[in-house]
């Protein structure tokens, strides 16, 4: 019995070195999660080369939106909008690494406390074992209780050890890795926000370069507007000459009156008032509605009806007035 006890503290002795290794191993493994080709750092480096692609993308968009202004300009356009979908593309790219990289390295996490608890549980029953064994030796040489004394502190100091790197390691891996995730997302929520933008911007600058020159209207400053306006007078519409014969026929019949319309310009405007054109025509509804109780009689209207559609065209009530 006391062969086979003294079996067991050999072989948990020969279990230490063993236990030490995989410590040292799995602190290696710490340093590759922070320092790796999959590492916190490499993460870092993607999202901050990711944002510095993006400010060069805003600065480049911001200086198309601000010069482009010719034709030479927009002949080289498409070039440089070229130059930007390509960035674009890159910085999609970008983000799907960072993604794989964060899955990756919580995936390496979960294996190393994994393994963390194994080695735990097996320190463990080490400690069980070496403990059973001096409660079954009855009395043992003082050499024997030296060594069982030694085992079980070198075990305690172990287990302390690998229960402290265990919390050390995995509270500092997982708080970067949740830091990390969430400035990940939240970069990439803003990135491809930004990343929509510039896409919009793009193809208006896109549909702007395709837009033929002669298509543009011509660049007027605000006094050749208002001169254009104030110097010309509004175009008249164009009759058929069936009505013009008619309007010299009724220039023959007696005027009618509508109130506050003497001239052509009232004309034009009361047309404006009832939402139609000069191309348009009224009804003596129309007409009725606008002017109340001071409208002409529909009979005397009628005289001036050209085609006998019922409706007024403005010719037909130039004529109708005599203005």
């Amino acid at each position: 019995m006391r062969k086979g006890v003294e079996s067991n503290q050999k072989s948990s002795f020969q279990e230490i070195p063993k236990l030490n290794e995989e410590l040292l191993s799995k602190q290696k493994q710490l340093e590759k999660i922070e320092s790796g080709e999959l590492g916190l750092n490499k993460i870092w480096i993607n999202i901050t080369d990711m944002n510095k692609q993006i400010s060069l993308l805003n600065s480049a968009v911001n200086h198309l939106k601000a010069n482009v202004k010719s034709a030479a300009d927009l002949t080289s356009l498409p070039v440089t909008v070229e130059g930007l979908q390509k960035s674009v593309a890159s910085i999609g790219s970008t983000l799907n690494s960072v993604h794989l990289a964060v899955e990756a390295m919580q995936k390496t996490v979960d294996e190393h406390k994994k393994a963390m608890e194994l080695l735990q549980s097996n320190m463990n029953q080490h400690s069980l074992e070496t403990r059973g064994s001096n409660q079954i030796i009855p009395s043992p040489s003082a050499p024997s209780e030296l060594d069982n004394k030694t085992h079980s502190e070198n075990l305690k100091q172990m287990r302390d050890r690998a229960a402290t790197l265990k919390r050390e390691s995995l509270h500092q891996v997982t708080s970067r890795t949740d830091t990390v995730k969430t400035q990940s997302m939240k970069k990439e929520d803003s990135s491809d926000a930004q990343v929509s933008k510039l896409r919009e911007k793009l193809q208006l600058i896109s549909a702007l370069a395709n837009k033929p020159e002669s298509n543009r209207p011509p660049e007027t400053t605000h006094e050749e507007q208002v001169q254009s306006v104030t110097s010309k007078p509004s175009a008249l519409p164009e009759f058929p000459q069936s009505l013009g014969d008619h309007t010299e026929k009724a220039a023959q019949l007696r005027p009618v009156s509508l109130p506050g319309i003497s001239s052509i310009k009232d004309l034009q405007d009361f047309f404006h008032k009832t939402g139609q054109n000069m191309d348009g025509k009224l009804t003596y509804q129309e007409i009725w509605n606008s002017l109340g109780s001071a409208a002409p009689a529909p009979e005397s209207l009628r005289e001036f009806d050209a085609d006998g559609d019922g409706r007024y065209s403005f010719l037909e009530l130039r004529a109708a007035l005599g203005v």
